[in-house]
């Protein structure tokens, strides 16, 4: 939905700085120290698959025999857990610079509903309880606010190509340069614009699959209604100016070009809501 760039530390300095802040547990240090060169490959197939849309076929711990089974190494899903929420994001431990860092990259604009929450804390994009080894991976941790990683992410994952979400760090460019979201003006009885309705409409050179995830994406994030809840915030101001400039005698074509192109063009991404309405606007006043 929104690209973030590259975290500025990668899983190796990550993982060491991890293991670093372990100074009193030293079978547990022993065990991540031994496991260490299959936890960077298994960071590697993660990024790997993400870059091709394929996250969904990491398969998930098996939890049905052993609540607790051993993951990788040594190391069960419970120690890799902890090494997130002890060794990780603790205020005490060197890491929480890393976490902080991760946090604030997003600039207050969470990648998940296109910037309209804040970030409150880090989703892990694979949710560690069902995929431990990735706990600590920086692009698995994304800035999430509230209502995507509660009411959207929560902790669920995908299965199947068609149901996976936009990965902000590593999936294709096509999802965030290429336009799929778009809007129209709903009108009341005297054919005055009220209310903006957003929409998905992928290109059609997309495949299926590509189609079907910015759909999930979009409806998983319930983004139709709180765009349209952005939008409610701004139409009545844009709608008035416009149509006094259409009073003072300014044709439809040059307010287009003033008021409405500029809108298009300054959106702060490509399918932000901003960018929707103007152009939702734009149809209407044509």
């Amino acid at each position: 939905m929104m690209r973030l760039d590259a975290p500025e530390l990668g899983f190796e300095a990550t993982l060491d700085e991890c293991i670093g802040g372990v100074t009193r547990d030293s079978e547990f240090k022993a065990k991540m120290e031994a496991a260490r060169p299959e936890l960077l490959q298994a960071g590697r197939s993660y990024l790997s698959a993400g870059s091709v849309g394929q996250l969904y076929t990491i398969t998930p711990v098996d939890t049905a025999t052993n609540v607790d089974p051993i993951v990788i190494g040594a190391l069960v899903k419970s120690e890799l857990i902890n090494l997130y929420e002890y060794y990780f994001r603790n205020a005490e431990k060197a890491s929480r610079a890393t976490y902080d860092k991760l946090l604030n990259s997003a600039q207050e604009q969470c990648p998940f509903c296109g910037g309209i929450g804040t970030p409150r804390n880090l989703d892990h994009f694979l949710p560690k309880m069902h995929f431990p080894q990735f706990s600590i991976l920086p692009q698995n941790l994304v800035p999430s606010c509230r209502d995507c990683n509660m009411d959207g992410k929560a902790t669920s994952f995908a299965t199947r190509a068609e149901d996976q979400l936009i990965q902000p760090y590593i999936d294709h460019d096509r999802f965030f340069t290429v336009q799929w979201i778009y809007a129209d003006c709903v009108l009341d009885s005297t054919n005055l614009p009220t209310s903006i309705r957003y929409y998905t409409e992928p290109p059609d050179e997309w495949d299926g699959v590509h189609k079907d995830r910015v759909r999930k994406h979009f409806d998983e994030f319930e983004l139709a209604k709180r765009y349209s809840v952005k939008a409610a915030q701004l139409l009545k101001t844009i709608l008035a100016q416009m149509l006094d400039l259409e009073d003072l005698g300014l044709s439809r074509l040059t307010i287009c070009a003033t008021v409405l192109k500029p809108g298009i063009q300054n959106a702060p991404f490509i399918n932000h809501w901003q960018r929707g309405m103007f152009q939702a606007l734009q149809k209407y006043f044509q």
